[in-house]
């Protein structure tokens, strides 16, 4: 409801404006009154009402000056002047302060419901507004950390979606880092027997924990450092170089974080991890080859850093048979790059796009079929990893798939990286049959919930991220399973389910507006009004008086209609 004050020398006239019907027809409460411009200001300022009524001749301050003090304390309000002299000089002041309308006395009630309806109707438009400004604004607020962990993750690993953005937007956030320098720690949870027969929930309390781990140290080593989330068991730690210094001294120091962290995470969690050091980098577009050598560290394990922790780095020069096979590696194409593009396409049961990505990378390796059995069997056993992660992540069940032991025993009889590329597709290829022939019946489930849930609790302040964590789906996943089952989205259906319980609420003639507003989850009755009329067509009150006449006529046609006796 709106509110409005009356500013009038005579008491008489605040009598008579207080007792006209607009106020209730238009759904505006008189909320006070004064009787000069001083008086007027104080109550202003101590009800800030959305309207002010005033008139402009009063003793102790007139309501011109009132009206300038109120711009001055940037009142938002309506200000209509009412009037009984009809001076320019009065009127022309009037325009300089802005007030929305000036009216001469004595006024109709048509033209004052005409003024006041227009004052509410640029009410509404300007809430609406901000109203708009401030969901936007909630929503940044909600999806900014997302989206920060989208940029971190491009900039560590050099893989973009469309999660992050503008790219230019990207390069002027990151170009304008202070740093001298920035190198990245690779942390790889070691997939152990305990680990393996960990389920998946534990195995995400346990990443879980790591996480906290590392960003409690690093914090305390390293203040200026980022953790940022990798596929399956892997994270990486970006550390920033702020002084002056050389690679080696920041490797040095790297080495002592990678080892602090290495010690807290076994003595608190009895889980054994391998850091890979990546070489420092002066531009923050270098960042993702500082990882990829972070990587390979992991990856080639022959120059160990640490002599109580497995901290890796490469080696300063390769011999030539192990630079052919790094490059061979490599071939224009980061490994990791892959494992993050491979693991976000099985999140999203994108199933013939993570074999065409195996497919890709496999024929870019122009030299993969020299690289040792047991570097193939070890690069299938990360695929795999990623991929069974990958899908426990967003939730799809693997119950019916093969133990972890009979799949990586099957890894382990590999003898060529053509059946190591025939072995994952076939893999891929058989969730992806079972994922069709399970997905109708899970995704039913988890659409069938979420109606039930938004039936239940429409009047609630519902997200579908709170009804996610509520299954235990990922948001993005729950959304497009949702979409795809009802072909709408989450927040137009909620809203089109408030529509119909209001309806039915109004035509049950029992309920006042802003009591079926609050009854079906709004608290702002003029944007409740909105939504109902884009939905129905009118506004609520409109669907009540059409309801109320056509019932009223089919009774009225009843009585007479000679099909049914008269009482």
């Amino acid at each position: 409801m709106w509110r409005a004050v009356i500013i009038e020398d005579e008491r008489k006239i605040i009598q008579i404006m207080r007792g006209i019907a607009i106020w209730e027809e238009l759904g505006i409460e008189v909320v006070g009154d004064a009787q000069d411009g001083q008086a007027g200001l104080a109550l202003i300022m101590a009800e800030q009402p959305d309207i002010v009524i005033t008139d402009i001749y009063m003793p102790v301050m007139n309501g011109l000056a009132m009206i300038e003090q109120l711009r001055e304390r940037q009142f938002a309000g309506k200000i209509i002047v009412l009037s009984g002299y009809s001076d320019f000089e009065y009127a022309r002041q009037a325009l300089r302060l802005q007030v929305d309308d000036y009216l001469n006395k004595p006024i109709s009630l048509t033209t004052m419901k005409e003024v006041l309806s227009k004052s509410i109707a640029e009410l509404e438009t300007v809430m609406n507004e901000q109203q708009q400004n401030e969901r936007l604004k909630e929503k940044l607020m909600v999806y900014e950390p997302y989206v920060q962990r989208k940029w971190m993750n491009y900039v560590v690993t050099g893989t973009r979606d469309a999660g992050i953005g503008d790219i230019e937007e990207v390069n002027r956030k990151f170009s304008a880092w202070d740093y001298k320098g920035h190198l990245v720690i690779v942390i790889e949870m070691v997939r152990t027997e305990r680990i393996s027969k960990l389920s998946m929930v534990d195995h995400n309390l346990f990443y879980f924990a790591l996480s906290n781990i590392i960003e409690e140290i690093a914090a305390e080593g390293w203040p200026k450092s980022e953790l940022v989330e990798l596929y399956s068991h892997h994270c990486a730690l970006l550390l920033h170089v702020s002084g002056e210094g050389d690679g080696a001294e920041a490797e040095a120091k790297a080495i002592k974080l990678a080892e602090r962290i290495a010690h807290a995470v076994y003595s608190f969690l009895k889980i054994e991890i391998v850091a890979g050091i990546g070489g420092m980098k002066c531009q923050w577009r270098e960042i993702a080859a500082s990882t990829e050598e972070a990587f390979n560290a992991i990856y080639f394990k022959n120059r160990r850093l640490s002599k109580e922790h497995k901290v890796f780095a490469l080696p300063e020069s390769f011999d030539k048979e192990q630079y052919q096979l790094y490059q061979e590696l490599k071939q224009g194409i980061y490994p990791f790059k892959m494992y993050q593009e491979l693991s976000e396409a099985v999140a999203h049961a994108q199933i013939d796009q993570a074999i065409a990505i195996i497919q890709r990378f496999i024929i870019q390796q122009d030299g993969i079929n020299k690289i040792p059995i047991a570097y193939i069997r070890h690069f299938c056993s990360e695929l795999w990893g990623l991929i069974t992660h990958a899908l426990s992540q967003a939730g799809i069940d693997q119950e019916q798939r093969q133990t972890n032991d009979e799949n990586y025993a099957a890894i382990e009889a590999l003898t060529t990286a053509k059946e190591m590329e025939m072995w994952l597709i076939g893999k891929l290829q058989q969730i992806g049959e079972q994922f069709h022939a399970n997905a109708n019946v899970k995704h039913l489930q988890a659409v069938e919930f979420i109606i039930q849930y938004v039936h239940e609790n429409y009047e609630k302040e519902l997200t579908l991220t709170e009804i996610a964590d509520e299954i235990g789906m990922s948001r993005s996943y729950l959304s497009h399973i949702f979409k795809k089952t009802t072909d709408d989205t989450f927040n137009s259906y909620l809203t089109k389910v408030r529509m119909e319980k209001a309806k039915a609420l109004i035509m049950e003639g029992k309920h006042l507006i802003y009591e079926v507003a609050d009854k079906v989850g709004y608290k702002n009755v003029p944007y409740f009004s909105t939504l109902f009329k884009k939905y129905t067509g009118m506004n609520p009150t409109q669907l009540f008086e059409t309801y109320n006449s056509a019932f009223s006529s089919n009774i009225e046609n009843n009585r007479t209609s000679p099909s049914y006796p008269a009482n």
